[in-house]
C-alpha cells in the first residue's frame, strides 16, 4: 500500500481550505468520536429549505390542535398512553441543530464512529506506524487518527444530517427518533409539498402526519425500554464490524486524496463512496433483527391510525398508499446513512408486519397487540411475524407461567 501522507502528516496544510480553517481546533477534538461541531457546519451547509417564509404562530398552533386531537383519538383505540411534549415546526436548519448531535442521531453513528476510531488507532498501516515510533496509546499518530477519525465522521454524519432536512416529513419521519423523542412537529417544508404533491386535503394530511408522530412518541418515548433496545442493536451492529485502516486509506486515496492538494480532502469526503462500509455477516443478521423491529413499529403506528381515523379521514387509504411507495424509495439521506454508516434503517417488510398486527388484533383485539409493550422479550422476531400463530402460542405459555388470565 502507498504511503498516503507522503513523506508525514501536518494539519498546517489545510489552513487555507475553508472548511478546515480551523482546523488546529478539529484536530485536537476531544469530544467523542463524532466531531460535532463539523457535522452542524456540515449539515447546516446542506440543509436549504425550498419554502424561505418562516414558520407562523398560527402553523405551530395548528399542528399542536391537530396533536392534541391525535391523542384524543389514539386514546380510543390503545391503552399505550399518551406523552406530553413539544410541539414543533421546525425549519431545517432549527431540526438539524437538535439532530446533528450526539443526542440525535449520536445514537446510531456514533457507535460505529467509535470502532472506527479504535480501528485508526490502534491497527495502524506498518508504514504509519513506522512514521510514527512506538505504539500505544500515548503514540501521537494514534491520537491523530483518533481525532482524524472523529473529522471524518463528523463531516460525513453533517451529510446524513444535511440530506435527512430535506426530506423527512416529521420528526418521527426516519421511523425512530431523530431528536428528543419527547418532540414531534414537522420539518421544513416537505410535509406540505407531499400534500401538495398528491393533492391531498391539508388539513386531512396534518391530523395524519399528528397521528403518525404521536403514536410513534407513545412508543419511544413511553415505553421505557424500547429506544435503548433499539441502540443496543446498533451497538451490537457496530461491535461486529470488521474495519480494515490500510484499505480506508486506499479508498480514500482513490476517491482523490493528495496530500499535496488539500482541497482533495474536501473532494474526496464529499463523496460517499470513499468510505463505504459493506457489513460483515453478523451485522447483517444484527440488521434484520433491527428492521424487522422497525417494520413492526411501522405497522403498528399504521394499525392504530386506521382504527383510530379510517372513519374521519376520507383521504387516509390515498395517504397510506403514497406512504407505502415513499417507503419503497430510499431517500437521499437514508442513502448516505446506509453507505457511510452500513447501517440501513428501512423497513424490512411493513406489509408482512401489517399483516401480523391484523392477525394478533382479530385472534386477541388491540390489547393482545398491545402486550408487547409490557417487555423487550415480547418483541415478535423477524419468524414470528411472518407467522403470527407461533407468537400468539409464546404469548399463551407466557400468560400461563406468568399466572396472568
Amino acid at each position: 500500500m502507498s504511503d498516503p501522507f507522503g513523506g508525514g502528516f501536518d494539519p498546517r496544510m489545510f489552513e487555507q481550505v475553508p472548511l478546515f480553517r480551523e482546523l488546529q481546533k478539529v484536530m485536537s477534538w476531544t469530544g467523542g468520536p463524532v466531531n460535532w461541531d463539523l457535522a452542524g457546519q456540515t449539515a447546516m451547509a446542506i440543509a436549504t429549505d425550498a419554502d424561505t417564509r418562516a414558520t407562523s404562530d398560527r402553523d405551530v398552533e395548528e399542528l399542536a390542535q391537530a396533536v392534541h386531537t391525535a391523542e384524543l383519538w389514539l386514546d380510543q383505540v390503545t391503552d399505550l398512553p399518551g406523552i406530553d411534549g413539544p410541539v414543533r415546526a421546525f425549519t431545517q436548519e432549527q431540526w438539524v441543530r437538535e439532530a446533528a448531535r450526539h443526542e440525535g442521531l449520536g445514537a446510531y453513528v456514533e457507535p460505529v464512529a467509535q470502532q472506527m476510531g479504535a480501528a485508526l488507532s490502534q491497527q495502524l498501516p506498518e508504514e504509519l506506524a513506522g512514521m510514527a515510533g512506538a505504539g500505544g496509546p500515548g503514540n501521537p499518530f494514534a491520537q491523530a487518527m483518533q481525532s482524524m477519525g472523529a473529522m471524518l465522521y463528523g463531516m460525513q454524519t453533517g451529510t446524513i444530517a444535511g440530506h435527512l432536512a430535506g426530506q423527512l416529513l416529521g420528526a418521527y419521519g426516519l421511523g425512530v427518533p431523530t431528536i428528543d423523542a419527547r418532540i414531534v412537529g414537522t420539518v421544513g417544508g416537505t410535509a406540505d409539498r407531499f400534500a401538495r404533491d398528491y393533492d391531498f386535503d391539508a388539513v386531512e394530511f396534518r391530523h395524519w402526519l399528528a397521528l403518525s408522530e404521536a403514536a410513534h412518541r407513545r412508543m419511544f418515548a413511553g415505553v421505557s425500554w424500547l429506544s435503548e433496545h433499539v441502540a443496543g442493536l446498533v451497538r451490537r451492529f457496530a461491535a461486529d464490524a470488521e474495519f480494515d485502516p490500510g484499505s480506508l486509506f486506499d479508498q480514500l486515496g482513490g476517491a482523490g486524496l493528495d496530500p499535496s492538494d488539500p482541497t482533495s480532502m474536501q473532494r474526496a469526503l464529499e463523496s460517499p463512496d470513499a468510505f463505504r462500509i459493506e457489513p460483515t455477516s453478523a451485522q447483517r443478521a444484527t440488521l434484520g433483527r433491527l428492521q424487522a423491529l422497525i417494520s413492526f413499529t411501522e405497522a403498528w403506528v399504521d394499525t392504530v391510525i386506521e382504527s383510530a381515523a379510517g372513519d374521519k379521514l376520507t383521504a387516509l387509504p390515498r395517504i397510506s398508499e403514497a406512504l407505502r411507495r415513499r417507503r419503497a424509495e430510499h431517500g437521499p439521506g437514508e442513502q448516505f446513512l446506509q453507505q457511510l454508516v452500513g447501517l440501513d434503517l428501512s423497513p424490512a417488510d411493513v406489509r408482512q408486519a401489517q399483516a401480523f398486527c391484523a392477525a394478533v388484533i382479530a385472534a386477541r383485539g388491540q390489547e393482545g397487540l398491545d402486550r408487547v409493550w409490557r417487555d423487550a422479550s415480547h418483541l415478535p422476531d423477524p419468524q414470528e411475524l411472518g407467522e403470527p400463530s407461533r407468537w400468539l402460542v409464546r404469548m399463551a405459555a407466557a400468560e400461563l407461567t406468568d399466572g396472568s388470565e
